[in-house]
């Protein structure tokens, strides 16, 4: 999400109206591996894939900056990234490259300006071809770009299209099985997404990759519901990546949660984009910049992103982060359970149907409200999802108010009811 700028989110989120539901109206199959996370700082070493598999998480995303391949006219290096590649995929992760930015020997005065016009393009385009020929096959998805509607760009729309449209099809003509996802669009620019198609940028993408920051998960879907709609006006068959999503627990951010509201935010953004068929959702980011307390001020937002700690202790989202990996993996989210009666609509029920195992996720978006829930033959568990804590649940009687109770039993699906 960085670098930094004045007006990142000045209460843009609060000017969208909430999605009304999390939950669709029709079954979505949650696949293995959805989840992933940007690593950002981290070169991938064992540790960190440890750290990460305990997590769940799959995916890794990063930048593989044109600069820190040729700091010079023709002088390459990609050491840094070969041993990156290496230890992702001897992990077994899933690699996202983004592709970007600029390259200051192009210029007298040797600075980046982030606007590649006719006489810049070949440049990139030769490192786009370099790099996907080098990693071809080992790459998992090619981005092109990292939200251009940001400052990561400074030049015209046409300018980009033109670098959108050139980059696939360079990247198509290397590999044709390649997996191509657009530019990363933060929140849903219209104009820019409208020109990229009337433009044939989308010709050889496979995939929108689109992060929806906003200030709260309802937002965050009703984002992903705009751009769905525009989407919709052009019949693209491609799939949604959120290749970034987060909140910072401290700073001047409109979008900050409070560290305690941290795991509810992440399950139900989760939740709500796996329901809606987002595969993968990358979370942005693994690591805060300093430790718990550590930091000498909390001011800046984007040291407050992680869900883990430099020193590799959980902050209370990644309990949160881990049980959505474990338990909503590999299921099938079913709107038809459980059965409710005379439940209001303010009850949010989601629930996901496994080989063998079951989760329910149960909120109030109003007041307290105690339900009921009859499961047969079930001995159902109730995880804390701020912690590794977990109970069973020996009474049909539940308490619910805006944090998510996360509810996993084990056997073969049966119909049950909430009352």
């Amino acid at each position: 999400m960085k670098p930094y700028f004045f007006f990142i989110c000045i209460f843009l989120a609060l000017c969208s109206c909430a999605t009304k539901t999390f939950s669709v109206k029709n079954e979505q199959h949650i696949s293995p591996g959805f989840l992933g996370i940007s690593p950002d700082g981290s070169s991938l070493e064992e540790a960190d894939c440890i750290l990460m598999d305990g997590l769940g998480a799959a995916w890794v995303r990063t930048t593989l900056r044109w600069t820190s391949v040729e700091r010079e006219p023709g002088k390459w290096d990609y050491s840094y990234w070969d041993e990156y590649i290496d230890n992702g995929k001897t992990a077994g992760k899933k690699i996202m490259i983004s592709l970007g930015f600029d390259n200051g020997y192009l210029y007298d005065d040797r600075k980046e300006h982030r606007d590649l016009t006719e006489r810049e393009l070949p440049y990139f385009l030769e490192y786009v071809e370099r790099t996907v020929l080098r990693y071809k096959g080992r790459v998992d998805a090619w981005e092109i770009w990292n939200e251009p509607n940001l400052t990561f760009w400074k030049g015209s729309d046409e300018h980009f299209i033109a670098l959108a449209k050139a980059a696939a099809q360079r990247i198509r003509d290397i590999d044709p099985e390649a997996k191509i996802v657009s530019a990363a669009f933060w929140r849903t620019p219209k104009r820019y997404i409208r020109g990229m198609f009337e433009a044939g940028a989308m010709e050889h993408v496979d995939a929108v990759s689109f992060h929806p920051y906003a200030a709260s998960p309802g937002y965050t879907l009703r984002l992903y519901e705009k751009l769905a709609a525009i989407l919709a006006d052009y019949n693209y068959r491609g799939g949604i990546w959120v290749t970034e999503v987060g909140y910072p627990t401290h700073g001047w951010y409109p979008t900050r949660v409070s560290e305690d509201k941290y795991p509810a935010y992440i399950v139900k953004t989760i939740a709500g984009l796996a329901v809606r068929g987002v595969n993968p959702i990358i979370w942005y980011e693994l690591f805060d910049e300093y430790n718990k307390k550590k930091a000498p001020s909390n001011f800046d937002s984007e040291n407050f992103f992680g869900i883990v700690y430099p020193d590799f202790s959980y902050k209370k989202g990644a309990f949160a982060y881990k049980l959505c990996s474990e338990y909503l993996s590999n299921t099938t989210y079913m709107p038809s359970a459980p059965e409710r009666k005379d439940i209001s609509k303010s009850v949010t029920s989601l629930f996901f149907r496994g080989e063998g195992r079951n989760a329910l996720i149960l909120w109030n978006t109003g007041i307290k409200r105690t339900v009921h829930l009859a499961i047969p033959d079930a001995m159902p568990i109730m995880h804390d999802i701020a912690s590794d804590k977990e109970e069973m649940l020996t009474d049909d009687t539940i308490k619910l108010g805006r944090t998510p109770v996360f509810i996993t039993w084990e056997g073969n699906f049966q119909p049950f009811e909430l009352y």
